[in-house]
């Protein structure tokens, strides 16, 4: 055989040589898995495919015979929820966590979100996370939510009351359709969620007695204080006062929030009466209140400089971008509450006598809810749904009320020039003194 022959069949009939596969590389189950590790690891990973979908996943081995089973158990499990409709995948609760989180943010940024959102994100960081975090999302059992109940009791140190545990509820609700919107879960996987949580207890208030005296005194202590900030703050606190006791809003996000392009004028029939767009706990709505809430609105629009000259139609009319209730263009929630505190201490109102706790400006919404029931024609419903309180079965049976449809049993009748007495505002009185 010649040298050129010889090289002829070297070149063409050599055996094929297979590519080496990597040392830290190895396929089972026929191919349809491959074993791998990482850099940082020492752990096998695991990616197979289920259906057209290839997953990843990691055996918690270390040692190649120990991951080819666990990844074999990892797989069989994963056909055995395919062939039976469940979720392929298994998450940790604390990435669905952070997955819920992230949505309510983008929902707030996007101004569509709810003002509960803030109160759910706190839930799911300081309790949520915390206990259920390593656990499985579907997981999450009855069983685990009764062992979460004892935990959060001693985490909290006392009984958590029906609203922190509604709250919490909320917010794991949300966690919940997270994961299911993600395929994470079932509906036929949620957990049966219950609330036995302490019922909140009745918050003071003020019979009318005391409330006739505290609107005597408050008149005299506003015109005794000194000039400049405080006869400010002792004026505008007066008529914050009026206001909450006469409309049922809540002190605070929603008085705050209050701007006078928020406030317009309607009318049924020969009733005007005085509309609020509030914005708080339970988010946007629209309101009537009592027509002496505009008395208590004029004087405040008569002592800002910038206002005084418009009549109170006027300024509604134009809308203006300015917050009613404010110090200095700031929030003054927490110094109205000091200063209030320290007029009913002056005038011997701090303590409610039938409950034995401290008055705040809350006992003034729940004084409105009182009067209101007791003295006007309006029913429980109609009156929940005013003041924007959850009512549970009386929305479940009821529903959303028309509210415009009663607005003259809110304003109480009259007009509201009535009510402001063209401009007389010397004689200040309430409808329900």
């Amino acid at each position: 055989m010649t040298v050129q022959l010889k090289l002829f069949k070297t070149a063409f009939f050599r055996p094929t040589q297979m590519p080496q596969k990597a040392d830290h590389t190895h396929h089972i189950l026929e191919g349809q898995a491959v074993l791998y590790q990482r850099t940082g690891t020492p752990h096998w990973q695991v990616r197979y495919k289920i259906g057209s979908k290839w997953l990843r996943g990691t055996t918690k081995q270390s040692k190649l015979a120990d991951a080819k089973k666990a990844a074999v158990e990892l797989i069989v499990d994963a056909k055995f929820r395919e062939k039976n409709d469940l979720p392929v995948l298994n998450k940790r609760f604390k990435a669905v966590a952070n997955l819920a989180i992230k949505r309510m943010n983008e929902l707030n940024a996007a101004g569509q979100g709810k003002p509960t959102f803030k109160q759910y994100i706190h839930a799911i960081n300081k309790y949520l996370i915390p206990y259920f975090g390593r656990h499985n999302i579907d997981k999450v059992d009855y069983l685990a939510l009764t062992k979460f109940q004892v935990w959060r009791k001693e985490e909290m140190g006392k009984d958590p009351s029906a609203s922190a545990i509604n709250t919490h509820n909320s917010a794991l609700n949300r966690v919940f359709d997270e994961a299911m919107l993600r395929g994470f879960i079932t509906k036929s996987q949620l957990p049966h969620i219950e609330n036995k949580g302490v019922a909140s207890e009745r918050r003071p208030d003020f019979t009318k007695e005391e409330y006739e005296l505290l609107i005597k005194e408050m008149r005299s202590w506003a015109k005794e204080a000194r000039e400049g900030n405080e006869k400010q703050v002792r004026n505008l606190l007066r008529d914050y006062v009026l206001v909450l006791a006469n409309s049922g809003m809540r002190a605070g996000t929603e008085a705050m929030n209050l701007k006078w392009q928020h406030i317009s004028l309607a009318k049924k029939g020969a009733t005007q009466y005085l509309l609020l767009n509030l914005n708080g706990k339970r988010g946007h709505r629209e309101v009537p209140v009592r027509n002496s809430v505009a008395t208590y609105l004029r004087r405040i629009q008569l002592n800002d400089p910038e206002l005084k000259d418009m009549s109170f139609e006027e300024l509604l009319k134009k809308g203006v971008n300015r917050f009613v209730f404010r110090v200095n263009d700031k929030d003054a929630t927490t110094k109205f509450g000091r200063v209030f505190k320290r007029l009913l201490e002056k005038t011997e109102l701090l303590i409610d006598k039938r409950t034995g706790k401290e008055r705040t400006l809350y006992s003034l919404r729940h004084y409105y809810a009182t009067r209101t029931l007791t003295f006007n024609q309006i029913t429980p419903y109609q009156l929940a749904e005013q003041m924007g309180t959850s009512v549970g079965m009386i929305e479940k049976h009821y529903g959303h009320l028309n509210l415009h449809n009663i607005a003259d049993k809110f304003a109480g009748g009259g007009t509201i020039e009535g009510a402001i007495g063209r401009g007389k505002l010397s004689n200040i009185r309430t409808n329900f003194t």
